[in-house]
């Protein structure tokens, strides 16, 4: 055990901790167990094994030992070595199976949105377990980690400015100005990394970027109802590319929180109701702007699969319901949202299928490491 006591020596204790605690939670993952089942594979109790995973102690020798055994890797992987000469990473973790250098953790995007708190310590581990996780999935099925899409394109800040983007955003994904039901399949099927988890009840969704693979994380909160969480990937999508290649119109004032918040919400509303495809849609009915009816306004915004409240937004911001109209129903709409707790007022919710890709992952990798 004397490569096990060098360690010890050689790295902080409180840094070992943390490492051998994110190595048994992602191969934990991996092979679908839970706390309990591991706990009771190496004959330990639940409570101790807890606290491996929480970093608040180092298991001994035999511990890890035991560990390396029911998860099917080696002491040396479960200490965070990637290299034949044993020598500890002391930059990233690992998350892989096998000796393969690891990819190293995304960078938050630092996007001060209206609706960003700090995240407490319980759900920032859990998004940060669901990250690492992800990257370790990739890489036992050999995934592909890149995004299809490019998610850095310059546009300046300006309203002209974001439609352009959202324009371009959707040439990127091959659909044009066509009315899409399912965005989440969609962009799932780029490659985006989207999983829907809980969250805190002020926060909406968090996002990284993962400008090592040109790739994005995307968490939305499993709590929400589909139309809203169809709204926030959108918007994180522009906040995304808000980081990566968004530029100030010559003379604007610097972005603040608020700033950000009106180019992601305005790309989210262009994005995923482009001008064509409204004007199309209400074409298609001959409604003037002043003929709207509350019930017609309902049906046509679920062929756009936002909130009854975004697309009344959308058809004023297109001049193509009156401003009286649009102020009634969104007073009608907003009560029924606070009485509900934002159910879509025609008693009718979309279903998504969330987690897809995610969850191909973990069945590919758990075939692969039986």
């Amino acid at each position: 055990m004397t490569s096990l006591h060098d360690s010890y020596e050689q790295e902080d204790d409180a840094r070992l901790r943390q490492r051998i605690a994110l190595q048994v939670r992602t191969f934990r993952q991996l092979k679908h167990l839970s706390q309990s089942d591991l706990a009771r594979r190496i004959g330990v109790r639940p409570g101790p094994m807890n606290a491996i995973e929480m970093g608040k102690h180092v298991p001994s020798g035999r511990m890890l030992l035991r560990l390396s055994e029911a998860l099917g890797v080696s002491i040396d992987t479960l200490l965070g070595r990637t290299e034949p000469s044993g020598r500890v990473h002391e930059d990233r973790p690992t998350y892989l199976c096998g000796n393969t250098p690891a990819t190293p953790q995304p960078t938050a995007i630092p996007m001060l949105l209206r609706d960003d708190v700090k995240l407490d310590a319980v759900s920032a581990t859990r998004v940060q377990d669901l990250v690492f996780e992800f990257l370790a999935l990739e890489d036992a099925c050999s995934a592909q980690k890149s995004a299809t899409i490019p998610l850095r394109h310059p546009f300046t800040t300006d309203t002209r400015g974001i439609e352009l983007l959202a324009q371009q955003v959707r040439q990127f994904l091959g659909i044009g100005h066509a009315v899409i039901f399912d965005y989440l399949e969609l962009l799932e099927n780029a490659g985006l990394r989207i999983v829907f988890c809980p969250l805190p009840e002020s926060q909406a969704s968090v996002a990284y970027y993962d400008a090592e693979n040109a790739n994005a994380f995307f968490f939305i909160n499993e709590a929400m109802n589909a139309e809203r969480q169809i709204f926030e990937l959108a918007k994180r999508l522009g906040a995304v590319y808000l980081h990566t290649g968004g530029a100030r119109p010559p003379g604007a004032q610097a972005d603040g929180p608020r700033d950000s918040l009106r180019i992601a919400r305005q790309f989210a509303a262009f994005f995923l109701m482009p001008e064509a495809a409204m004007r199309a849609t209400v074409a298609q009915t001959g409604i003037t702007p002043d003929r709207w009816t509350y019930e017609l306004a309902l049906r046509l915004k679920h062929r756009f699969g936002v909130s009854a409240e975004s697309f009344v937004i959308r058809l004023e911001e297109l001049a193509l319901i009156t401003e009286p109209l649009a102020k009634k129903y969104k007073a009608r709409i907003r009560k029924e949202y606070k009485k509900t707790g934002y159910k879509e007022p025609d008693g009718t919710r979309r279903v998504l299928t969330p987690n897809g890709r995610l969850d191909d992952l973990r069945l590919i990798a758990g075939r692969r490491h039986r």
